[in-house]
């Protein structure tokens, strides 16, 4: 029979035996394919600046320079000038070769662009091969033409201060005359005049120059001469507010009262006013008679009233 001291003593000797080793992995960013990766990718990073001074700089030849007349602009209205390219060029100090190279050169159209008085909004600018710039913008629609004391400044429907020399003689019989303002321009060529009479005459020029379906506007149906902006006002004031009057080519004046964005509780709508005029121009014929001229008020709501302007006080407005 075995002794227990053997069985002991075999089976220290087995517990003391050392356990298996397990096989180590090595990391994978240490793969071959990582190694030579990282390896390719920084020699490129080594030899692109060194490879770059060899490229020729192809900015300064001419197929890939531009000037004013490489540069097509969508739908330029019949009222703004025919070089307004080249002005925009000239005022911007934009070259005559330009590259389309310059990856910086659609921003520097755009911005050229955007800061000229006649354009309100750059859409797009997009350049292309061969030679070619196209610029999509939105022009300023002239609306009025504010009466100064040295002669008449252009505006459109906000009230922005347009180039006046890009304006003729004949343009004071195509636009509305804004009368009665005193103050001069506040801000520089493409800026809102500054002044609330301004702005609500402007908006109300805009409204009564939109194209009717016969293709005449309100202004010529109505035969109308001018807007007779309110007398003293401060520059603190809505030009929503203002009351305007419409003075006719055989001088009547018709009260029109508030500018076309007023939200006042009390006045009539737009719609209400032109149909008013309509009214009364087929109950009198016109506006204008040998026995006139008139003052002719819309306002009221209980209807239009009428009476002999020569009768009124003078200093109206």
């Amino acid at each position: 029979m075995p002794r227990k001291d053997n069985q002991k003593a075999t089976k220290t000797k087995r517990s003391a035996s050392a356990p298996k080793k397990r096989a180590t992995k090595r990391p994978l960013l240490f793969t071959p394919k990582r190694l030579c990766a990282a390896a390719c990718i920084a020699t490129l990073l080594i030899c692109l600046p060194i490879a770059g001074s060899f490229i020729p700089d192809l900015s300064g030849r001419g197929e890939y320079q531009f000037g004013p007349d490489d540069v097509t602009v969508t739908s330029i209205p019949a009222w703004v000038p025919e070089d307004i390219v080249t002005q925009v060029f000239e005022r911007s100090g934009l070259g005559p070769a330009e590259s389309l190279l310059d990856e910086q050169v659609t921003e520097k159209i755009a911005a050229a662009f955007y800061t000229h008085p006649w354009v309100a909004t750059v859409h797009s600018v997009k350049k292309r091969f061969p030679t070619q710039v196209t610029v999509d913008v939105t022009f300023r629609v002239p609306a009025a033409l504010i009466s100064g004391v040295d002669g008449y400044y252009p505006v459109d429907g906000e009230g922005v201060l347009l180039p006046p020399r890009d304006f003729s003689g004949d343009a004071v019989s195509r636009y509305p005359i804004v009368e009665h303002i005193a103050s001069v321009p506040f801000g520089a060529l493409g800026e809102q005049w500054g002044d609330p009479a301004v702005t609500g005459a402007a908006a109300l020029a805009a409204l009564l120059q939109q194209e009717q379906s016969d293709g005449r506007s309100w202004w010529e149906h109505l035969e109308l001469e001018a807007i007779v902006a309110p007398s003293r006002v401060t520059i603190d004031e809505e030009s929503d507010e203002l009351e305007f009057a419409l003075k006719t080519t055989g001088g009547s004046l018709i009260q029109w009262g508030r500018g076309p964005n007023t939200q006042h509780p009390g006045e009539l709508t737009v719609a209400q006013k032109l149909e008013r005029l309509q009214e009364y121009r087929t109950d009198y014929g016109g506006f204008d008679d040998a026995h006139g001229p008139y003052e002719i008020d819309i306002r009221p709501w209980h209807g239009i009233g009428r009476s002999r302007l020569a009768q009124r006080p003078a200093a109206r407005h």
